[in-house]
C-alpha cells in the first residue's frame, strides 16, 4: 500500500500523520521538538527516522511504499535552512522525496484549505505568514524570544514578571501579578521567582504558561494584566498588518486563520485583534491541525509528479 507522511514540527512538539494516497489518515505519532536550530541537525535527523519507523510499525506499512514526506518545520525560513534540512534528510536514505516548508505554511494550508491567505500563530512564540494570489510568501515575526515573539505567551509571561517585580519595588502601578505568579509556581517569596526564571529546566514553555495567570488576573480586573494583554493583541495585529501591507492589494479583506492558545483561548486578545484588523482581515479559528496541512501539501506534490 502506497502511503505518505505529514509532519508538523514545532519548537516544543512534533505531530506526524501517516496517510494513504487519497489523503485519508492511517495513524499518528507525537514526539518532542523539531526545530533544528535548537536541537541540532543530528537530533532532527534521528527524530524523522523514529517517526518513519514508528508509523510504519504501528500502521503495518512497508517503508518501501512510502511516497513522500511533507514537513512543516519551525526554524526553517531561509534558503540555507532548507539546504541543511535537505542534506540531513538525504542521509536517511528513505528512498522518497521530501517537501519542506516552514511550520506556518502547513498551518495556513490546514486552516484555510489552501496556501493563499495569512496564518497568525500566537502560542509560545508568534509569527504571521502569508501567501498571496501570485504565490509570493510574506512573513512578519518568528524571530525567536530574544529579538521577537511579540504578543506570544512567552512575551506575556515575561512582561508579567517584569511589571510584577517593578510594582513590588514601587516602580510601577499596583498589580496582583507577582503574587499570583508566586502562587502558580509555588514559591513563597519574590526571590523564589529568580530560580524559576533562570533554572535550566524552565525554558520558554514554562514562561509562556504564565500567560494563563495574566488572563485570569485581567478577568478579575487587574489593570496591569489588562494592559499587558492589550499590548500583546496590538503587537499581533501589527504582524498581520505588516504582511498585508507588503503582500496583498489595498482594500482586500484577507482571511487569517489562527493557531495557538494566546489568540484562540484569550478572548480579550482575539476580540481586540479583530477590532484592530476590521476592514483588512477576517479571523478564522482553524479546526484542522497543522499536520493535516503538511499531509495535504505532500499529496499535492505527489499528484503533480504523477501528471
Amino acid at each position: 500500500m502506497k502511503w505518505m507522511i505529514g509532519i508538523d514540527g514545532g519548537g516544543t512538539k512534533t505531530t506526524a500523520i501517516a496517510g494513504d494516497m487519497a489523503g485519508g489518515v492511517l495513524g499518528r505519532v507525537e514526539k518532542g521538538p523539531a526545530n533544528y536550530q535548537v536541537i541540532g541537525l543530528a537530533a532532527f535527523q534521528t527524530l524523522v527516522g523514529e517517526i518513519v519507523a514508528e508509523l510504519s510499525s504501528a500502521c503495518r506499512l512497508d517503508r518501501s511504499d512510502l511516497q513522500v514526506i511533507s514537513l512543516g518545520l519551525a526554524g526553517v525560513d531561509r534558503v540555507r535552512d532548507r539546504e541543511l534540512i535537505a542534506a540531513a534528510l538525504g542521509e536517511l536514505k528513505l528512498g522518497c522525496p521530501y517537501v519542506v516548508n516552514n511550520d506556518a505554511v502547513v498551518a495556513l494550508t490546514a486552516g484555510l484549505g489552501k496556501r493563499e491567505g495569512i496564518v497568525l500563530v500566537a502560542g509560545t512564540g508568534s509569527i504571521a505568514c502569508g501567501v498571496n494570489a501570485q504565490g509570493g510568501a510574506i512573513r512578519a515575526g518568528g524571530w525567536g524570544h530574544i529579538i521577537g515573539d511579540e504578543g506570544s505567551g512567552y512575551d506575556i509571561g515575561r512582561q508579567a514578571l517584569v511589571r510584577g517585580v517593578k510594582a513590588w519595588e514601587g516602580r510601577d502601578k499596583p498589580t496582583v501579578l507577582l503574587a499570583k505568579i508566586m502562587e502558580y509556581i509555588k514559591v513563597d517569596s519574590p526571590d523564589g521567582v529568580i530560580g524559576f526564571v533562570y533554572h535550566p529546566a524552565g525554558g520558554k514553555t514554562a514562561m509562556a504558561a504564565l500567560s494563563e495567570v495574566v488572563a485570569a488576573a485581567a478577568l478579575e480586573g487587574d489593570a496591569v494584566a489588562r494592559e499587558i494583554l492589550v499590548a500583546a493583541a496590538d503587537a499581533l495585529a501589527g504582524l498581520v498588518e505588516s504582511v498585508i501591507s507588503r503582500g496583498f492589494p489595498a482594500g482586500q479583506v484577507v482571511p487569517v486563520c489562527t493557531y495557538g492558545g494566546v489568540i484562540n483561548h484569550i478572548p480579550l486578545i482575539r476580540q481586540r485583534i479583530a477590532t484592530q484588523l476590521a476592514g483588512k482581515a477576517q479571523l478564522v479559528a482553524a479546526d484542522r491541525e497543522p499536520a493535516l496541512g503538511a499531509l495535504q501539501l505532500g499529496h499535492e506534490y505527489w499528484k503533480s509528479r504523477k501528471t
